[in-house]
């Protein structure tokens, strides 16, 4: 049987209430292999436009983010329990985006996890160096960290997105070996330190068309985190129709 695999758009803060209708409108009709989930993470505003939307579609919702607290006086954010009431089953936690412009650190994304685990949403956790951390070979032990300060123990089911973020809309990509290294120690370290065992690997940072079929056939990913293609009818739906 052929494993699933996650294709996970996040939009960030881009499309409004007509560009979006027209692209779920063509993403809806398009045929997809039974084993691909087509995730979709809108901004906040659009989320339950798209909930309307994808109704009786195989879309699947996520959000790009969430408070770690269910409710209170925190203005601005957003809470867990409207994300899964509007249906979201996925949820982006520690992009570098929030990790940067929001100064979010691995205490408060550990946090954010936890109470998308108790909400039964799953967290899509991404983790990725820096062009210094690489070019000084310290990136694994970079990742770790985050791994380490970040994930809970025990968890049933995890979404890790690997995103160098000196890859991240710069057009640059990891060698297929530095992505199979990557891949292999964050589950290696998952299953010794955390004991988990299903851990789903993604791809992210530039990520098209033109690249990702080669990296899910060379590195064995489960799937990829894409962001500029997702908004492109053409990249996206070229991703989704591929034979894997």
């Amino acid at each position: 049987m052929a494993q699933n695999t996650l294709i996970v758009s996040n939009w960030k803060m881009n499309l409004n209430l007509i560009n979006s209708r027209k692209l779920i409108s063509k993403l809806k009709i398009l045929k997809i292999p039974k084993n691909i989930k087509n995730i979709v993470c809108p901004q906040y505003l659009l989320i339950p436009h798209i909930s309307d939307l994808i109704k009786s579609s195989q879309i699947i919702l996520g959000a790009q983010d969430c408070h770690f607290e269910e409710k209170g006086a925190f203005t601005g954010d957003s809470s867990i329990l409207l994300i899964k009431e509007y249906g979201c089953k996925y949820v982006i936690i520690g992009h570098s985006e929030r990790r940067q412009y929001h100064n979010e650190d691995n205490s408060e994304i550990k946090k954010k996890i936890k109470i998308s685990i108790k909400n039964n949403i799953i967290p899509i956790v991404c983790v990725g160096e820096s062009f210094l951390h690489r070019q000084n070979k310290s990136y694994l032990n970079f990742i770790y960290k985050q791994l380490d300060e970040c994930i809970p123990k025990k968890m049933k089911q995890l979404v890790i997105a690997y995103e160098p973020i000196w890859a991240i809309g710069s057009g640059l990509t990891p060698t297929f070996d530095d992505i199979t290294e990557v891949k292999e120690s964050c589950k290696n370290f998952l299953n010794k330190t955390k004991k988990i065992n299903d851990v789903k690997f993604l791809y992210g940072g530039s990520v098209n068309s033109r690249n990702f079929f080669e990296i899910k056939d060379k590195c064995k990913v489960d799937g990829a985190l894409i962001g500029g293609a997702s908004l492109l009818e053409k990249e996206i739906t070229n991703v989704l129709k591929g034979d894997f």
